[in-house]
C-alpha cells in the first residue's frame, strides 16, 4: 500500500502530493515549454497544491466578478501582517508601498527612480540571469561584483565596486538579491547592515529583490533589507508569487524605507497598476 510522505509537522508533504501526470496538466511555462520526456527544473514554479485560503480567495473573487483594476492597500496590509509574524519586522509601512506588476518590472522602475541612463548598476553573480538583461535593456551599465568563494557577499569587493561606480560623480545602484537566487544564500543581518553602511558611505542606492523571502531553508532566518541599520534609503520588491506559486497572477509590492518614500512617490501611475 502506498503511503503519502509526511512533513515533520505530520501534514502531507506538499512536494509529494501531485504526481508528474498531475503537473503536466498545467498550462504554465514550466510544463509546456519542453517535451514530456524533459523534467523541467529550469524555472522556479512550485510543484505543490495551492493552499486552501488562496483557492478560496481566488474562487470568491471570480464568483463575484471582482477582477477589475486593483485599488487600495489590502495587499500591503497582508504583507505587513505576514512580515511581523514571520520575520518579526513591524516596520513595513503600508503608506510607503506601491503595487507593481511583478518583481522584475518593479525592480526596473525602482532603478529608474534612483539612476539615469548610462549609470552603473552593481550585480553580484551567480544571480538570477534576467538581472543582466533588464539592466542592460533599460540603458544602465552592469557592473559584475561576484559573491565570494563561500557564496556569500564579498564586502571588500562591493566596497571597491561602489567606490568606482560613483568616482565620476554620477549616480549608482546595487541590485541586491536576498535571498540569493540561485544559490539559496540567506544574507545575515550583519552582512546586510554592512552593505547598507557601504551604500551610505559611497552614495549608492540599494534595490533589493526579496521575492524568495518566504522560502528560506530550515535553520536560516530571512532579514528584510529595510529592517537593518542604514536600510532606510533602500527600496525593496516583495511578492507572494514564489512562496505560493502565484506568478501568473502578476502582483508584487514595491516597499520604500523611510528615507526613500519621496523616491517611491515619483513612481509613474502607469507603472503602479
Amino acid at each position: 500500500m502506498n503511503r503519502t510522505p509526511h512533513a515533520p509537522s505530520g501534514e502531507p508533504n506538499p512536494l509529494r502530493v501531485l504526481s508528474p501526470a498531475d503537473l503536466r496538466r498545467r498550462t504554465s511555462m514550466k510544463w509546456r515549454t519542453h517535451p514530456a520526456d524533459v523534467l523541467p527544473l529550469w524555472v522556479a514554479e512550485m510543484d505543490v497544491p495551492q493552499p486552501e485560503p488562496v483557492v478560496r480567495a481566488v474562487t470568491d473573487a471570480l464568483a463575484l466578478g471582482d477582477t477589475g483594476y486593483p485599488v487600495g492597500t489590502a495587499y500591503a496590509e497582508a504583507l505587513a501582517a505576514f512580515a511581523a509574524e514571520r520575520w518579526g519586522w513591524d516596520g513595513l509601512a503600508v503608506e510607503r508601498t506601491a503595487l507593481v506588476p511583478d518583481v522584475m518590472l518593479g525592480a526596473v522602475e525602482m532603478l529608474k527612480l534612483v539612476t539615469g541612463p548610462g549609470d552603473p548598476v552593481i550585480v553580484s553573480p551567480p544571480v538570477y540571469p534576467p538581472f543582466f538583461q533588464f539592466v542592460t535593456h533599460m540603458d544602465r551599465r552592469v557592473v559584475r561584483t561576484p559573491l565570494g568563494a563561500d557564496l556569500r557577499l564579498d564586502l571588500g569587493a562591493l566596497d571597491e565596486a561602489f567606490r568606482r561606480a560613483v568616482a565620476g560623480g554620477g549616480r549608482a545602484a546595487y541590485l541586491l538579491c536576498s535571498p540569493q537566487n540561485p544559490t539559496g544564500t540567506v544574507h545575515t543581518a550583519a552582512e546586510l547592515a554592512a552593505v547598507a553602511g557601504l551604500a551610505d558611505r559611497h552614495g549608492v542606492r540599494v534595490v533589493a529583490d526579496e521575492i524568495h523571502a518566504p522560502l528560506v531553508a530550515a535553520g536560516a532566518d530571512f532579514v528584510p533589507y529595510l529592517s537593518v541599520p542604514g536600510g532606510e534609503r533602500g527600496l525593496s520588491l516583495m511578492s507572494a508569487s514564489k512562496g505560493w506559486n502565484l506568478a501568473g497572477l502578476k502582483a508584487a509590492l514595491a516597499v520604500a524605507g523611510p528615507e526613500a518614500a519621496a523616491d517611491l512617490a515619483r513612481l509613474p501611475a502607469e507603472a503602479a497598476d
